[in-house]
């Protein structure tokens, strides 16, 4: 039977439907386009960004190495200073990023005295700069000079990632130094399966030596790059696609490039300490076998007898849980907790999440254990020098 011609022929209202959703297709183009544009410029001019903004003053500092003191928010509670000590890898500003998501200004806060060691840049000369230099002409130098400035006998600590790895080592070098130990997200225990930095360096056909050999230290560039390959989706297209969909929500645009400041502000690491680092801790694991000498002197997990707060993330695709939470079985303290919680090695310090549900547990703990040493409830402030 044949049909009408009339029947293929659209009528008003198709024709309006039709090019209602075809202009409607072209709008949503458009915007994308010119969102994509403004991404695109705001990730080759991005505006400068504050970070760190926690206010502080330097009070020592020691080849490149500065001392950070953190100026009280309040009264000063807790007579026994905190120190912080991060990683070689990257700025300590990590911890405090911006103010409502700082772990410095957490402690600030709460009326704790706050010490920070901001490494520097490594320049000519540093690459000989190993663990027994950073134990015990850095780091000890630093704490003998809060010693001095505060006439507090002991100092708390909080490492996080390498930063943790030193604090337990100079807490078993010199306990008698330390009134309460925490780490975070630290690499200590190295005999584990899982977590691919594991795997890439643990096998001894990676020889370390040969990256010192070309560069002398461990370049930034390099090790940032590795890092980017422990999660890869999420740290290269899944990023820029996240920013692409945040862009018109300012708060998150900020957020966004205060972290992209942070990961691009890369540093070496000192030829000789990522040498003995990846031996000694990814291929041998000295400090849990109790090969590790500092200065001539063997490291002892059992020496650490003060409380000890360990701080874990769940989802840490760089130290993963079973590289820290060992330390609670190896130490003789009476006093230990760990924190686990469902978060990455970054997120530890600058989720929301973290802030609202870690840090104000890490805060209570230290000052309940710093009332304990202290044996009282109001500490002066400081002595100024």
């Amino acid at each position: 039977m044949a049909t009408d011609p009339k029947d293929n022929v659209l009528n008003n209202a198709d024709l309006r439907r039709l090019m209602q959703i075809q202009y409607a297709m072209f709008d949503e183009m458009t915007k994308n386009q010119l969102k994509a544009l403004k991404g695109i410029k705001l990730l080759i001019d991005p505006p400068n960004v504050e970070v760190g903004t926690t206010r502080s003053e330097e009070v020592f500092s020691k080849n490149r190495m500065r001392l950070l003191h953190y100026l009280p928010t309040t009264d000063v509670k807790y007579k026994i200073p905190l120190l912080f000590v991060y990683a070689v890898i990257n700025r300590p500003y990590i911890l405090d990023l911006q103010p409502d998501k700082s772990v410095v200004k957490k402690f600030v806060d709460a009326g704790f005295d706050v010490y920070m060691i901001d490494w520097g840049y490594p320049g000519i000369g540093d690459e000989h700069i190993g663990t027994t230099e950073y134990i015990e002409y850095y780091i000890d130098s630093a704490v003998k000079h809060i010693q001095e400035r505060t006439g507090s006998k002991k100092i708390s600590m909080l490492g996080y990632c390498i930063g943790g790895y030193f604090t337990t080592i100079y807490s078993a070098v010199h306990p008698e130094r330390v009134a309460n130990l925490m780490v975070m997200a630290a690499p200590l225990y190295f005999d584990i399966d899982h977590g691919l930095l594991h795997v890439w360096t643990k096998d001894k056909s990676f020889d370390p030596q040969k990256v010192v050999e070309v560069f002398g230290s461990a370049p930034a560039d390099f090790l940032n790059g590795g890092f980017s390959m422990l999660d890869p989706m999420p740290n290269t297209i899944m990023k820029y696609y996240g920013l692409f969909q945040g862009l018109d929500n300012d708060e998150f645009v900020m957020n966004f490039l205060r972290m992209e400041k942070w990961i691009k502000d890369g540093i070496a690491i000192p030829g000789k300490f990522y040498a003995e680092f990846i031996k000694g801790g990814y291929q041998e694991n000295r400090l849990f076998n109790g090969k590790l000498a500092v200065a001539d002197r063997i490291v002892n997990l059992s020496n650490i007898d003060m409380p000890v707060l360990i701080i874990v993330g769940a989802s840490d695709h760089l130290v993963p849980m079973a590289a820290t939470k060992p330390l609670y079985d190896r130490v003789s303290s009476k006093v230990k907790e760990i924190i686990e919680y469902p978060t990455g090695h970054i997120g530890l310090s600058v989720s929301g999440r973290s802030h609202k549900e870690v840090w104000p547990r890490a805060v209570n703990w230290l000052a309940k254990n710093t009332l304990t040493e202290q044996g009282q409830t109001k500490a002066p402030r400081p002595k100024k020098r």
